[in-house]
């Protein structure tokens, strides 16, 4: 007749789940570790303030952005303005290097559309709606920021037209010239407040 020790089988299995525990237990805190230290280090929060982006962000709206991520065509980004080291804008990229740019006075002609062999018209060439290239954006900006743009045939490497969503109030590449990629706090990807919109952004 075999004998089976209750109490010791009971307790190998009682320090066998402690064991389990104790290592769940650590793996969630260091996966805890792990998920804040790359939050700090790739996550930044912005607090929207103002009219300049509605419909798509509202004032006071709280926003996740995803730092040094490279930004695409309307992609929404923060970035901080020359000469207000201390502020941070919210803006959506309409324009990037390679673009074609032209001027008429202080008209702004942007088209990513041309082909590559067909040439940028020339600056300050006065063209109608009718002769524009298709998929051009015609903006009027500062006298300061055409004097800026003036001779360049496309958007330079490393940097960026921006505009607002609601133009209307809205300062950005019209009064501020183009944006340094430098200068970009990240890319806008993530509404977390108010908990009614809370959702991703596109």
């Amino acid at each position: 007749m075999v004998k089976i020790n209750v109490k010791k089988s009971r307790k190998k299995t009682f320090l066998s789940k402690r064991k389990v525990g104790s290592v769940l237990k650590n793996s969630c805190f260091l996966l805890i570790i792990f998920v804040g230290v790359l939050f700090l280090v790739k996550i930044k929060t912005h607090i929207v303030s103002g009219q300049s982006m509605l419909p798509t962000l509202h004032n006071k709206d709280r926003l996740f952005i995803v730092k040094n991520a490279e930004p695409k065509r309307y992609s929404i980004i923060t970035f901080q303005p020359k000469n207000k080291k201390n502020e941070s804008y919210v803006k959506r990229v309409l324009g990037l290097p390679g673009d074609r740019i032209w001027l008429d006075q202080n008209t702004v002609y942007l088209n990513y559309q041309m082909a590559e062999n067909n040439p940028t018209p020339p600056n300050d060439e006065n063209l109608s709606g009718k002769e524009l290239p298709d998929g051009t954006l015609k903006v009027r900006v500062t006298w300061e920021v055409a004097a800026q743009l003036e001779g360049l045939s496309t958007i330079p490497k490393d940097q960026f037209f921006v505009l607002g969503d609601n133009r209307r109030h809205s300062a950005d590449s019209r009064e501020l010239g183009l944006v340094d990629k430098n200068a970009i706090e990240g890319v806008v990807t993530f509404r977390y407040y108010p908990l009614d919109r809370l959702g991703l952004i596109e």
